[in-house]
């Protein structure tokens, strides 16, 4: 064991901070959430019940550990948000360096608005002494495209290390689940350019029977470093004879060479003729 972190910030035992855990791809930054957090406000002395928040962690290449960098909580005052669920920091290639631009955190908080769910994007950059490389801003929200309470929006986040493609996962009505896909885009206002993402695409699961109901469609995605490969799990699919076998699926990006979309290339069955497996949780 190099170092332990442990929560502090909530007046209970509920917090669960390591309930989420990502790292960057060259390992700089660790972050951790605290989804049941109960978080202050912006006022600094009112508590929000499992308002949730992350912690972030840098790398010190000195002491060979990592340390706390910041806490960020929900820019939002409100209850049950779980800020902190799902996390992904981007970072430009293995050899990025702590002053190595351009860096993106993601931070999603399904509970937001009654489970609509909402995703939060932060950029990092120079803090307030005007040289440092210490500070995460946040600048864009992605809102659930459908809307609607019970989505969840924000159930889990992949993304390439460029930060331009985001891939967001919702529980969805009836525990369906489904993946969306957004783009990044630019925006010119004043000289100065604004962070944007538009809708590319919505992925959803459905079962052989053309059911979708239950499928847990996006309970699990990873996305490889350049974004040209998406895995997304659905522990609730049934097999012939096994309820909740689960299956796993690979898509592939641009596969055509002209859809800037992702195509389903395989389907992987459950490995095993046992029930209940939820493989692909």
């Amino acid at each position: 064991t190099q170092s332990t972190a442990t929560m502090t910030d909530n007046d209970d035992n509920t917090s669960r901070l390591g309930e989420s855990l990502s790292m960057s791809t060259d390992e700089n930054f660790v972050v951790a959430g605290a989804p049941y957090t109960n978080a202050f406000g912006s006022d600094g002395s009112t508590r929000f019940a499992d308002s949730g928040l992350v912690k972030l962690y840098i790398w010190d290449p000195n002491t060979f550990r990592y340390g706390i960098l910041d806490t960020i909580t929900s820019p939002v005052d409100a209850a049950s948000q779980n800020f902190g669920w799902a996390h992904k920091v981007c970072e430009p290639g293995a050899s990025s360096v702590r002053t190595t631009p351009d860096k993106y955190l993601f931070v999603s908080a399904p509970g937001h608005s009654s489970d609509k769910g909402r995703v939060y994007m932060y950029t990092w950059g120079i803090g307030a002494d005007g040289s440092t490389y210490d500070t995460w801003t946040q600048d864009y929200t992605i809102e659930a495209p459908d809307g609607g309470s019970g989505q969840r929006f924000g159930h889990r986040i992949a993304a390439n290390d460029n930060g331009d493609i985001l891939a967001v996962s919702s529980v969805a009505p009836g525990n369906a689940g489904k993946v969306e896909i957004f783009i990044k885009t630019s925006q010119s206002s004043d000289g100065s350019t604004q962070n944007s993402f538009t809708l590319a695409q919505t992925i959803t699961g459905v079962t052989s029977d053309g059911s979708s109901i239950n499928t847990a469609f996006g309970d699990a995605i990873a996305m490889s470093k350049d974004g040209t490969t998406l895995i997304i799990g659905a522990p609730g699919i049934d097999g012939t004879e096994q309820p909740d076998a689960g299956a796993v699926y690979y898509y592939k990006w641009n596969a055509d060479g002209s859809t800037n979309t992702f195509t389903l290339q395989q389907t992987i069955s459950a490995p095993s003729s046992q029930t209940n497996m939820k493989f692909g949780t």
